[in-house]
């Protein structure tokens, strides 16, 4: 009996029996669409963090103290800008810290706290401005209490009244607070699930002037937006090279977008694994149905496997004969697991603005299509080789 043959009356055998071929392969189903659903999901995930982060920082360079050592480790400061400055980049250096503002008196909330040199728009491309201008060089050399705010900062602070020329008064965790006028709103940016944090941006210098926890002339983090087309990695080591003889070693973390998006690649990679076996289990317990209802199967077509062994089919044909019902079963299961995962995917794509690409790769349709027909194949095998055993005679006995 050829393999299509076997096919044909597999198709047969479970169109004969709908209902309990219909419940049996909605394991398989959920299964598949499970498997698929969730390392597409981490495929897309990665491909929007990857995105937002080449839109942010494609050509940087973030250098930072290791604060694995502890509270007083040394930070970067006026001097390290002005080494860092003989490379071939636009050296960026900011403070950060937080403050809170008052929503109403006496309700405090929390909002994150940038010190920054004046006219970013001008040195750091991810920086635009929606509304208002930046502080100029001037502006921020002598410390004046102008700030710029993003969005969800004008939504939290302001509500929906225009912010620009407004006075907002900024409290400092231990003591002090200084009272600051927006002068402008930087466009939005993508900023992963989390949505972008309510940001205001102030002269570093006036934290200098009126933070109690900020020392005059350091800085937490300095940007390196490397020129050109220049090697990454290169300019890393120089500046690496330049840094190493005013800090001691691993007293700094150099980071750059290769190096996150590897990193970011790597973890990835271990939770779409991890997601995509916790998902597999489903695919088990839908393989298990599919054997139980082989087994059924098998016993409620015993006269027919008589029948078929009395005209001379043999315990091999008999074999495949419940095996290609089992992967057809489970291939037909994992095709609509494929596809019902293909469907949700796209609504996702749609509805939900972090995930921006539709990612289904031939690679995963491959292998949930071949784990579903393994899957088959595995739980087959039993049920397959009960009624290979079959005598013929008692079978044609059986009632």
């Amino acid at each position: 009996m050829s393999l299509f043959e076997n096919i044909r009356i597999a198709f047969e055998a479970l169109w004969n029996n709908r209902l309990r071929s219909f419940l049996a392969l909605l394991g398989i189903v959920i299964g598949v669409f499970a498997v698929t659903a969730l390392v597409s999901l981490g495929q897309m995930a990665t491909a929007g963090i990857t995105s937002d982060l080449e839109s942010v920082a494609s050509r940087m360079i973030i250098i930072q103290p290791n604060y694995h050592l502890g509270i007083d480790m040394k930070r970067l400061n006026d001097l390290d800008v002005q080494t860092l400055s003989r490379l071939p980049v636009t050296v960026i250096p900011e403070v950060v810290s937080n403050a809170e503002y008052e929503k109403k008196p006496g309700d405090r909330r929390s909002v994150t706290l940038y010190g920054t040199p004046g006219d970013m728009p001008h040195i750091d491309a991810a920086t635009k401005l929606a509304n208002g201008r930046y502080f100029t060089d001037a502006e921020a050399q002598s410390g004046l209490a102008v700030a710029v705010i993003n969005p969800p900062a004008v939504k939290e602070i302001f509500g929906t009244a225009d912010p620009i020329g407004k006075r907002l008064r900024l409290f400092y965790p231990n003591s002090g607070r200084v009272e600051v006028m927006v002068v402008g709103v930087t466009e939005p940016l993508n900023f992963g699930f989390g949505g972008e944090p309510p940001q205001v941006s102030v002269p570093s210098s006036l934290l200098w002037r009126t933070h109690p926890d900020v020392r005059r002339n350091e800085y937490h983090v300095v940007f390196l937006h490397v020129r050109g087309n220049l090697d990454l990695q290169s300019v890393q080591h120089q500046a690496e090279q330049l840094l190493s003889a005013r800090h001691a070693k691993d007293s700094l973390q150099f980071f750059s977008a290769e190096s996150l998006k590897s990193t970011l690649g790597s973890i990835t990679i271990i939770l779409q694994a991890l997601l995509g076996a916790i998902a597999g289990l489903s695919l088990l317990v839908g393989g298990i149905g599919i054997m139980n209802i082989m087994l059924v199967s098998v016993t409620e077509r015993t006269r027919e496997i008589g029948l078929r062994k009395a005209l001379g089919a043999t315990s091999a044909q008999i074999r495949w004969q419940f095996i290609s019902e089992a992967v057809v079963l489970t291939f037909v299961g994992g095709l609509l697991g494929v596809l019902l995962a293909a469907g949700v995917l796209w609504l996702i794509v749609k509805t939900v603005p972090f995930f921006k690409v539709f990612v289904l790769s031939p690679s995963t349709i491959t292998l949930a299509l071949g784990v579903s027909v393994l899957v088959g194949l595995f739980f087959g095998v039993w049920p397959a080789a009960r009624a290979a055993k079959l005598d013929p005679i008692e079978s044609l006995r059986y009632e």
